[in-house]
């Protein structure tokens, strides 16, 4: 599991908004691909003061392939007082929680936590439903999950996401928002990311799909609500029958949160790597004209995030 210097720069601008305290749960350990001085450095450039308690510690995770890399645990104490533990499936790389989430989950840990961060578990696990539904039941009612899977890419997993697979799950349980991106590269760790602001519904219906040349991820930022449900199952947005009140509703008020206009206020303006043929048919039968920008119908190019290492 891994924080990348990308989704740790769209943490610190989460928090710089929106703060991040409490208890933080991490879903495994995580590789926080930085060193010590990119993550001061980091932290600095986008705005955010160091707390009194920050430390300095290298990480111990087994297997990195690094020795140089600032743990995860000393990553949130440069920007964050907040208790950060662990959880995972066995003792390996001491965590501080062991169960396996697709099964169930302590009854102490029932919403508790005000920030989850997911570095790519449910590629990895055979059940990802339990365990985003499991997930959500931890959180507390206003809790924040935020982390990324697979889209398309050679590594090792069991499955690949899309961006709907979480909007509708978030959407259809009535979360209090849910922002969800793609973001394309070539090399996960030494590139930028193309990062596209994903949407679920359009002038022309529902989004068409990107057209990826190269590995990709979703991303998304999901917020709980007092009311929320977590254990309902939504119907794919091709397959509903021309029903789509609840999730467009949900839609309309993810649209409004302040949280999408923050994010994106974060990317550099940059033009799009990736373009798609004009006059495409929209997924509701609706005809896309050619003067639409040349990206995918429901994405919204935002810029690059992270300055490459090559």
């Amino acid at each position: 599991m891994s924080i990348t210097r990308h989704l740790a720069e769209l943490m610190l601008i989460e928090h710089r908004n929106c703060r991040i305290g409490g208890e933080v749960l991490l879903l495994g350990r995580q590789v926080v691909w930085m060193t010590i001085a990119e993550a001061e450095a980091l932290v600095d450039r986008v705005g955010i003061a160091q707390p009194a308690g920050a430390f300095r510690e290298l990480s111990r995770i087994p297997n990195s392939g690094r020795d140089d890399l600032i743990s995860d645990v000393s990553f949130f104490s440069l920007f964050t007082d907040a208790v950060v533990k662990a959880c995972d499936v066995s003792d390996h790389e001491a965590a501080d929680f062991i169960f396996n989430l697709a099964e169930g989950i302590p009854d102490a840990l029932l919403g508790r936590f005000d920030f989850i961060y997911n570095g790519s578990v449910l590629d990895n696990v055979f059940d990802p439903v339990a365990c985003i539904r499991n997930v959500s039941r931890m959180l507390k009612p206003e809790g924040l999950v935020f982390g990324y899977e697979g889209i398309a890419h050679a590594g090792a997993a069991y499955l690949k996401f899309s961006p709907e697979w979480f909007f509708d799950y978030y959407a259809l349980n009535g979360f209090g928002d849910c922002q969800t991106y793609v973001a394309t590269f070539d090399d996960v760790h030494l590139d930028s990311f193309d990062m596209y602001e994903w949407s679920a519904f359009t002038k022309y219906g529902l989004a068409q799909p990107l057209k990826i040349a190269n590995d990709a991820l979703v991303v998304c930022f999901a917020q709980n609500a007092p009311s929320a449900t977590w254990d309902k199952s939504p119907i794919q947005g091709v397959y509903r029958s021309g029903d789509h009140a609840a999730y467009r509703a949900a839609f309309d008020r993810y649209a409004a949160s302040p949280r999408q206009k923050y994010l994106a206020d974060g990317f550099p303006a940059l033009q799009p790597s990736l373009v798609r043929a004009p006059g495409l048919v929209g997924l509701l039968g609706k005809r896309i004209p050619a003067e639409r920008p040349p990206v995918a119908d429901g994405h919204r190019y935002l810029g690059r995030l992270g300055a490459p290492r090559r």
